[in-house]
């Protein structure tokens, strides 16, 4: 009798490690992914700064607030790694390289000026549904983002403000996200994701400078304060690869 329960303990534990070996994911693995995609958002931009009027008796100083509303675009170049902590869930670290769509200035010889955002994130990926070729987690984004604006022109300038050349705009901001990533594996090691998620990017103080100034603005005492928000949706393919 001994014989037969302890016969029983060991196939029902090798059956489940053999069960779990059939996911595509599980405890212990780690995954690295390289993708490209296309993304649009809606952006906000908010601008605040002081302005000199005359009240009828004086000159005092007033605080002027503006809000637009705009749309980007960009291409995204995804890379990823993640570590399997269980059988469901994996903490993972993404690095983007987004580059902008600008239009060129009619202005300035329709030069382009460069526009592009980095993100360094904490990914936490879902793997609520798998089979043995397929996995599709849901993946929860936050991280730091970089945003640099060039107008790689000595005589053009990034609105709203002025410049003596070579203008530049730039902040260190947020970004956070949700995605499903569906993922397909054509052997044990190598498959393709797709990607479909949504953004949003929050950068709290835009600095504009240029080659006389390193901040324009705190100029004539306007205490210039820009902000951006954005936010949408964003598609890609990649590779995967697990180990």
């Amino acid at each position: 009798m001994k014989k037969v329960t302890l016969f029983v303990l060991v196939f029902c534990t090798s059956f489940s490690g053999l069960k779990a070996q059939d996911k595509s994911f599980q405890k212990g693995d780690i995954t690295v992914g390289l993708g490209i995609g296309v993304a649009i958002y809606g952006t906000k931009i908010h601008e605040e700064y002081n302005s000199q009027i005359w009240n009828g008796s004086g000159i005092s100083t007033v605080r002027i607030a503006n809000d637009t509303t705009d749309g980007a675009a960009s291409t995204i170049i995804p890379v990823s790694v993640e570590y399997g902590l269980s059988n469901w869930f994996g903490l993972g670290a993404r690095f983007g390289y987004s580059k902008y769509f600008a239009n060129a200035d009619s202005t300035n010889n329709n030069i382009k000026p460069t526009v592009r955002g980095l993100d360094l994130d904490l990914v936490l990926n879902f793997h609520l549904v798998k089979t043995k070729r397929f996995d599709m987690p849901i993946s929860l984004i936050v991280g730091y983002s970089n945003f640099n604006y060039k107008a790689n022109n000595p005589n053009s300038n990034p609105t709203p403000l002025p410049d003596n050349g070579n203008s530049m705009a730039k902040d260190n901001g947020l970004n956070y996200g949700i995605a499903l990533v569906p993922r397909i594996y054509f052997g044990s090691h190598v498959g393709m994701f797709f990607n479909v998620g949504y953004m949003g990017y929050n950068y709290g103080s835009i600095t504009f400078s240029n080659n006389s100034d390193s901040n324009l603005n705190d100029d004539n005492n306007q205490d210039r304060n820009f902000k951006i928000k954005g936010n949408g949706f964003n598609i890609g393919i990649g590779l995967i690869g697990k180990f």
